[in-house]
């Protein structure tokens, strides 16, 4: 059993612990793949989403976790196949969207087939379901690298909340909850006024991005926080989960540049 002081270990990341190394990993990673091309990053999401398969289950307490993290991981590779084979004159958003659906059917199938007499149901297909778009959120950011200044926009949408999970271990800890979301809008405004000053006048749009993510972020990170586990795998796919849930601002930010 836990003790109370490890809980309140776990609450509140460090800069070395798996939350803020896995976040930060994942999103330089899809970061890196950005500006190297659509299909690298694509490659990214999915190493990151099969991280987020591997622990969400157990983060969340979901009963049977290998079957979760079986359609997680199924629903991560179909959405990583459809951008990788979309070719250039299509970003396979719409597939992404037709991959989700088949994952969730996928999931109601996984519930059909329990011999535990599906305690927790709606707790299991809720928690599968916000994995499946968390993972599609950062399918729609690697989508997004393959159009002008879409590097740049996924840069800020997934960097910003991965200097989230930095600041909020340096935070002092008495101020951190009410400090942890206007540091992460900040963060954002001033990561989306660099990069957009260096974007062909796409300031704009990345700025709002940048505080979008900011504020999108901070909230994630405080929610989940709240469910956090002591299993490795569960608090890394914590800092997984926080970054790549803005991944599809990235793909809005894009359109909004090129329309």
């Amino acid at each position: 059993m836990s003790t109370a002081s490890e809980a309140d270990s776990s609450a509140r990341p460090t800069l070395t612990s798996l939350p803020v190394v896995g976040g930060v990993v994942a999103a330089a990673l899809v970061i890196l793949g950005g500006y190297t091309g659509h299909d690298v990053a694509a490659y990214a999401v999915l190493a990151a989403g099969l991280g987020l398969a591997w622990g969400w289950p157990l983060l969340l307490d979901l009963p049977r976790p290998t079957g979760s993290s079986v359609v997680l991981a199924a629903g991560a590779v179909g959405m990583a196949g459809v951008v990788l084979f979309s070719g250039s004159d299509h970003d396979g958003t719409e597939a992404i969207s037709l991959v989700l659906a088949i994952a969730l059917v996928l999931a109601f199938l996984h519930e059909l087939v329990r011999t535990d007499g599906r305690t927790s149901l709606t707790v299991s297909l809720a928690g599968c379901a916000l994995g499946l778009v968390v993972v599609a959120s950062g399918m729609f950011g690697a989508a997004a690298a393959s159009y002008d200044t879409g590097d740049a926009a996924l840069a800020v949408a997934i960097g910003t909340p991965a200097l989230g999970l930095l600041a909020d271990t340096l935070l002092p800890v008495a101020h951190e909850h009410e400090w942890s979301i206007p540091a992460g809008a900040l963060l954002g405004v001033v990561l989306g006024l660099i990069l957009g000053a260096t974007s062909d006048g796409a300031w704009p749009e990345l700025l709002i991005t940048g505080l979008v993510a900011g504020l999108v972020g901070a909230s994630i990170r405080r929610g989940l926080r709240q469910v956090e586990s002591l299993d490795p795998a569960g608090r890394l796919s914590y800092g997984i989960a926080a970054v790549l849930a803005c991944g599809v601002l990235a793909y809005g930010a894009q359109w909004f540049i090129n329309r």
